[in-house]
C-alpha cells in the first residue's frame, strides 16, 4: 500500500506540472553538490572492568551431617505418617515437617584395677614401686562423676549449636580419677589419666623471658602468682594500656547500641583488672615453667581431702618417664588434661598452641594434695626435690625422676659509664714586667673564659665597683690610674695545654 501511494503521488505531481506556464528562466546546469566530509563519530571509551575470575561450577554433592559436627555420628530415620489435613493446612503446622534429634553420649566407667590401667598403658603399673598395693586400696574419686556431669550440662546448653558442643575427643578425655593412699606413710595422691592439651598462659616482667601472646586463648595471668620483686615493666603492660585507651575512646562515641556499650564496659573492666595484675604480680611462663592445669570445680572444692589446689606438687607420667611439676592454673570445668608448653614439648617437640602433644588417653597426672608452698619465683631444682620427697612417701618410682634445666637467661649486666679523668689546670704564669701590645696591662685580672681557639681577656680595674650578683675577683695590686682597656681577643697559644672550662 505504501508503494502504491507513492506512485500515485508522483503521477499527480506530473499532471500539475504540465498545467504550469513555461518558465522564462534559463535552464542552469545542476550543480554537483560538494561532497560532505565524513565525520568519524567519537565513541566515548571507558576503562574496561577487570574480567572477573570465573567461579568454578562445583557439582552438587550431599554432605554427611556426621562429618560436620565435632565427630558426632548421625543416625537418621525418615517417617511419613498419613494425615487427614490438606497441604495448605499442614504447611502452617510446625510439627508436620520436623527433625527430632536424640543426642546419645554413653558415659564411661572409671578404670580402677591394675588390669584396667595396664590395658590402657602397659608401662604405667611399673612406674610406681608400690602401684599394686596403691591401686588395690584405691577409690574412684567423686570428681570423676562430677567431671562427666559437667560435660553433660555443657552439651545440654548447646544442643541448638551442634558445631559448638564438646567434641568426641573432649568428651572422652578422662580415663579415671583414683584416690591413692600409702599404707605406710598415709601420703595421699590423686591419680588422673587423660590426654594432654597445651596451656600457653603467663608472663613475668621480673624474668628475662620473651612471651609469645599470639595464641587465640592466651591470657597474661595464671592462677599461680606472686608479688613482683623488681621495678621492671611487664612487657605486655603497654599493650593492655593501649587496649584500655581504645576501648574508652570507642565507649565515649555517642550513638552506640546498648549491646555494644555493654560489651565495651565489660572489656574496660576486664582490661583494667589485667593491668592492675600486671603491675602487681608475676606469673608462671608456659615456655619455661613445667606446670599442669586442673579443672576449676576441683580446685574450688573445700571439703574433699583429695582436692588439688594451685601450687600443689605433681608428677606427670608418660611413656615410662616421670616429670616433676606443679598445679599452675585452673581450667574449664568440663575438660581435663592440660600442661604448659615446657612440659608438652619435652614429651613431643612438635607441640604448640594449636597442636596437642598427646591425643591418646595415656598421660597420668599424679597430684599431691595439700603440698602447696607459698608462691614464689620458680626454682626448678627445689620443685624436683619436693616432688621426689612426696613420691618417696608413696613408695618411690622405678625410673629416675626427670631433672629440668633452668633455661631462664639472666638479665645482661649494664655496661658502666666511664668516669672522665679530670685534666689538671695549668699553673699561672708570672706577670711580665712590661705589657706588649695586645697583652693585658700589669695588675689586670683577665677573665677565665677559655675555648679551644680564643682567649677572651677583659681587664678589670680595681677602682671600678663590681655590680651586684657578680663574683668577686681575687685581690690584686692597684694599677696606676689609667683608662679601662677594651677586651682583646687573641689566638690561644697552641703550645699551652687547654684548661677546664
Amino acid at each position: 500500500m505504501k508503494r502504491v501511494r507513492l506512485l500515485a503521488g508522483a503521477g499527480a505531481m506530473a499532471v500539475l506540472a504540465g498545467c504550469q506556464p513555461p518558465s522564462t528562466k534559463p535552464v542552469l546546469p545542476k550543480e554537483t553538490p560538494a561532497p560532505t566530509p565524513e565525520v568519524t563519530p567519537v565513541v566515548a571509551t571507558s576503562t574496561p572492568s577487570p574480567t572477573p575470575i570465573p567461579v568454578p561450577a562445583l557439582p552438587r554433592k550431599p554432605v554427611e551431617l556426621g562429618r560436620m559436627f565435632n565427630g558426632i555420628t548421625f543416625q537418621t530415620k525418615f517417617a511419613t505418617p498419613a494425615s487427614d489435613e490438606l497441604a495448605s493446612i499442614e504447611r502452617t503446622q510446625d510439627n508436620a515437617y520436623e527433625v527430632q534429634v536424640t543426642f546419645t553420649a554413653r558415659l564411661p566407667r572409671a578404670s580402677k584395677s591394675l588390669e584396667d590401667l595396664a590395658k590402657n598403658d602397659p608401662k604405667l603399673p611399673h612406674v610406681l614401686n608400690q602401684m599394686p598395693s596403691l591401686v588395690e586400696n584405691a577409690k574412684v574419686s567423686p570428681f570423676f562423676e562430677k567431671l562427666y556431669s559437667n560435660k553433660i550440662e555443657s552439651i545440654r546448653s548447646q544442643l541448638f549449636q551442634l558445631d559448638e558442643v564438646l567434641s568426641r575427643h573432649n568428651f572422652y578425655d578422662c580415663e579415671t580419677m583414683l584416690e591413692l593412699t600409702s599404707p605406710d606413710t598415709g601420703r595421699k595422691a590423686l591419680l588422673l589419666i587423660g590426654d594432654m592439651d597445651v596451656n600457653v598462659d603467663g608472663t613475668d616482667g621480673d624474668r628475662n623471658v620473651p612471651v609469645d601472646d599470639s595464641g587465640r586463648f592466651f591470657q597474661p595471668q595464671t592462677s599461680y602468682r606472686w608479688k613482683r620483686t623488681t621495678d621492671r615493666i611487664n612487657p605486655l603492660l603497654p599493650r593492655y594500656q593501649q587496649k584500655l585507651a581504645d576501648f574508652k575512646r570507642e565507649y565515649a562515641v555517642p550513638g552506640l547500641t546498648a549491646a555494644r556499650n555493654k560489651e565495651l564496659q565489660q572489656a574496660i573492666d576486664q582490661t583494667t583488672r589485667t593491668i592492675n595484675d600486671l603491675k602487681t604480680y608475676s606469673f608462671l611462663i608456659s615456655s619455661t615453667d613445667p606446670s599442669i592445669v586442673i579443672p576449676t570445680f576441683m580446685i574450688n572444692d573445700k571439703e574433699d581431702p583429695f582436692a588439688p589446689k594451685v601450687g600443689d606438687y605433681a608428677a606427670v607420667i608418660y611413656n615410662g618417664v616421670v616429670y616433676p611439676a606443679i598445679v599452675g592454673d585452673a581450667g574449664p570445668s568440663a575438660k581435663i588434661g592440660e600442661a604448659s608448653i615446657r612440659l608438652a614439648r619435652e614429651i613431643n617437640p612438635k607441640a604448640s598452641s594449636i597442636a596437642r602433644p598427646v591425643s591418646n588417653i595415656k598421660v597420668a597426672y599424679l597430684v599431691f594434695p595439700g603440698t602447696a608452698d607459698p608462691a614464689t619465683q620458680p626454682n626448678l631444682a627445689d620443685w624436683r626435690a619436693k616432688c621426689k620427697k612426696y613420691l618417696d612417701e608413696i613408695g618411690g618410682t622405678a625410673p629416675e625422676l626427670f631433672s629440668w634445666p633452668d633455661i631462664v637467661p639472666p638479665w645482661p649486666t649494664p655496661t658502666p659509664t666511664p668516669t672522665p679523668t679530670p685534666t689538671p689546670e695549668p699553673s699561672p704564669s708570672p706577670a711580665p714586667s712590661s705589657s706588649p701590645e695586645g697583652s693585658p696591662a700589669a695588675g689586670a685580672s683577665p677573665a677565665a673564659t677559655v675555648n679551644p681557639n680564643f682567649i677572651i681577656e677583659t681587664p678589670q680595674p680595681s677602682a671600678t665597683p663590681m655590680p651586684s650578683g657578680s663574683p668577686t675577683p681575687a685581690a690584686s695590686p692597684s694599677p696606676s690610674p689609667t683608662a679601662p682597656q677594651p677586651a682583646v681577643i687573641t689566638p690561644a697559644d697552641a703550645s699551652a695545654p687547654p684548661s677546664n672550662p
